[in-house]
């Protein structure tokens, strides 16, 4: 395995770099300042951006406060603008000491340009955790942890949750298939009471990972547009054509909420928290999420898990989870936020997450143990059950970090492609995909050639894995 060492620098991708491209993820609401609203002299700040979690976060900072020896300041960002207020705190020299590393850059660039520092963490701490949790590449490099996974990777974003109130009241069963989730929005839409369905259209993001979702449980080889056999992208897949046109014809059907394609996150379920609407597609968090929204919410909350193209099970794959928790690169306070970082370890932290029901914790079993809604203890079973380990490149190759850290972000990215094909700007969605296929399949060979020219021991090859089999952990 190559590592890479402080003389593989990454030439031209300095602050500045890491900056550009961290606004490239960045949503388009105002971020908090970079200071973080003004944190009191010699406090560690703590930035997420899990809505779900705040209450939870913020009694934790205060109740650890004492025990790790210094204030602990607090402070959620709406997903949308956490990356940006990243940037701009990093801009500043005001990264917080702890936070979430919504950059888009791989462990290994963030490591060398200064955006982490390394994690002291204790063998009971790192004993809690299941075997395999710590990933060189993803949350260590050369055996040093920067990155503290606290979440499971066994999870999909492109849930079916319903008001199963609604459901009783028109008559439909939790949809499995395509055709059974049209058919519950028709129930919905011709008994007349209640609007079908809304999603958060207005984020490309969002929709661009409910299609990935959607379109490996409906057969597509892969994740995210790439194919874990050859390496090469395949948007255009049926898969991918199949879970889009089913959005299309939701939203030609006329089953969507009035401006559902202007909506972001927040709005989008706090519609549906409200009431009166019979379907929306969220993550495993929408549950914590909604308790915030509207408390009475949750008793009615059902969900049917991944609808796929005929009902068949869902089989999934996702990689090794990457760093959930970092610390600020600039941190003078690398004791206490070790501390607070380990703290996410500990089984009274994890259960209370899980009765968070934001994702599930990476000690899944808490969620037995935990005061949580039975749609969403089903839900994380599921997972257990459905989701594998899947290939990854920079596990095999820690040197992929640094063709990685290169690559140019695609524009428009799928998630734009579905909102234009919904809108009507698209007309041919197969071209528009095979387009999107060329231009990431371009994007990834060129940042392979600019690593290469300094250095890197890198190729397209390591992105392919023909013994992948779908069902099975992935093994080295």
């Amino acid at each position: 395995m190559h590592r890479p060492t402080r003389r593989h620098a990454l030439a031209g991708l300095g602050a500045a770099g890491l900056a550009s491209l961290a606004a490239a993820c960045g949503g388009p609401s105002a971020p908090p300042s970079a200071g973080g609203g003004g944190a009191a002299a010699g406090a560690l700040r703590w930035w997420d951006h899990f809505g779900g979690l705040q209450d939870l976060h913020d009694q934790w900072a205060a109740d650890l406060s004492e025990s790790i020896g210094a204030t602990i300041e607090h402070t959620y960002n709406e997903p949308s603008a956490a990356t940006e207020a990243l940037q701009l705190a990093n801009q500043a020299g005001q990264l917080p000491d702890v936070y979430t590393a919504l950059v888009g850059l791989p462990l290994p660039a963030l490591v060398e340009a200064g955006w982490v520092h390394e994690i002291t963490l204790s063998e009971e701490a790192r004993a809690r955790l299941p075997e395999g949790s710590f990933v060189e590449g993803l949350t260590q490099l050369d055996g040093r942890i920067y990155g503290l996974p606290a979440f499971s990777e066994k999870q999909y974003v492109a849930c079916a949750w319903y008001n199963a109130e609604i459901a009783e009241a028109v008559g439909f069963e939790p949809p499995t298939s395509y055709d059974d989730l049209l058919g519950a929005l028709a129930k919905i839409a011709a008994h007349g009471e209640f609007t079908p369905m809304t999603m958060a259209l207005g984020v490309p993001g969002r929709m661009r990972e409910q299609a990935d979702d959607l379109a490996q449980a409906g057969g597509f080889p892969g994740y995210q547009g790439l194919r874990y056999d050859t390496g090469a992208y395949e948007y255009h897949h049926d898969a991918y054509l199949a879970a889009i046109e089913l959005y299309k014809e939701i939203s030609d059907k006329g089953y969507l909420l009035p401006g559902t394609a202007g909506l972001q996150i927040p709005d989008a379920r706090g519609r549906w928290a409200a009431g009166g609407i019979g379907f929306h597609m969220d993550g495993p968090y929408s549950p914590g999420a909604v308790r915030s929204l509207n408390p009475d919410m949750l008793p009615k909350m059902a969900v049917a898990g991944m609808p796929t193209p005929n009902g068949e099970e869902v089989v999934a794959a996702r990689g090794a989870r990457a760093a959930d928790w970092v610390m600020g690169g600039t941190t003078q306070m690398a004791e206490q936020a070790s501390l607070l970082i380990e703290s996410f370890t500990q089984e009274d932290y994890q259960t209370q997450l899980a009765t968070g029901m934001d994702q599930p914790p990476i000690l899944l079993d808490v969620v037995a143990r935990a005061d949580v809604i039975e749609p969403y203890a089903w839900l994380v079973e599921d997972f257990s059950a459905r989701i594998f380990r899947a290939p990854q490149a920079i596990v095999r190759n820690v040197e992929v970090a640094r063709a990685e850290a290169k690559r140019t972000p695609v524009t428009p990215e799928l998630g734009n492609v579905i909102q234009g094909y919904l809108g009507g700007e698209i007309t041919d969605l197969k071209a528009a995909l095979v387009e999107l296929s060329d231009a990431n399949s371009a994007a990834l060979d060129a940042a392979i050639e600019a690593a290469k020219a300094e250095g890197a021991q890198v190729d397209r090859t390591d992105w392919e894995f023909p013994d992948w089999v779908a069902g099975q952990d992935y093994t080295y």
